[in-house]
């Protein structure tokens, strides 16, 4: 800064820093409000049994490619023993969206699975295959091998879409877990049917997620 520049900034009309602070403080606010305006909270319509079979697929895919020769029904024992869709909510994007409500009608679909006593010899070997099969499906790998920290053996992968998967392995507890999610979708059947659920037993409330059987049983290769 130069000699003039300084003095510049001292001569500014008797405004000082008072007047530099409240400038910023408007900036900010006008960027912030048009950051938010700016978003789109609007998500594609997408049946949620559609979704829920595209993901059982790719469960299946990684499945088949571990090499265990067990079969995992759909339903919950435990949180060792499982296979289960269940579902988020979706937020609008922006600086403030963790103050807004959830989009109503709005849903992030999963899929997850565990399996318990399985063994390192069988787990890392399946790992292996998980990550040679995504692969070979389309998938970009994005992390694969050994987590020190948490002592955890895994891979991870997406596809265009928004489809997000894991296949992990706990040697504490030699349990395999699995889980693959989707990006948010609108379900088109909302609010129609929601309503129709108001009529019948009375309740009123807002968007709580498509309701689904559970997945079809993951079966060896």
């Amino acid at each position: 800064m130069t000699e003039s520049e300084v003095a510049a900034g001292k001569s500014g009309g008797g405004c000082g820093a008072g007047c530099a602070s409240v400038v910023g403080l408007l900036l900010a606010v006008a960027m912030a409000v048009l950051a938010y305006a700016s978003t789109d909270s609007t998500y594609p319509d997408v049946d949620p049994e559609k979704r829920a079979r595209r993901l059982s697929g790719y469960s299946q895919d990684a499945y088949g490619a571990l090499g265990i020769d067990r079969t995992l029904e759909g339903g919950y024992v435990d949180v060792f023993t499982n296979n289960t869709f269940g579902a988020d909510d979706c937020y609008p994007d922006g600086l403030f969206s963790f103050a807004d409500p959830p989009v109503d009608g709005a849903y992030r679909l999963y899929q997850e699975w565990t399996l318990s006593k399985v063994r390192k010899a069988d787990a890392l070997p399946g790992l292996r295959g998980v990550r040679d099969r995504l692969k070979a499906k389309g998938w970009h790998v994005t992390e694969y091998g050994k987590n020190e920290q948490i002592e955890e053996w895994s891979v991870e992968a997406e596809r265009d879409g928004g489809y997000a998967m894991k296949v992990s392995w706990e040697p504490e507890y030699q349990r395999l877990s699995g889980f693959v999610s989707a990006s948010c979708a609108m379900d088109p059947g909302w609010p129609e049917k929601k309503r129709e659920q108001e009529e019948e037993d009375g309740y009123s409330g807002s968007y709580d997620g498509p309701t689904l059987n559970f997945p079809p049983a993951l079966t060896p290769a």
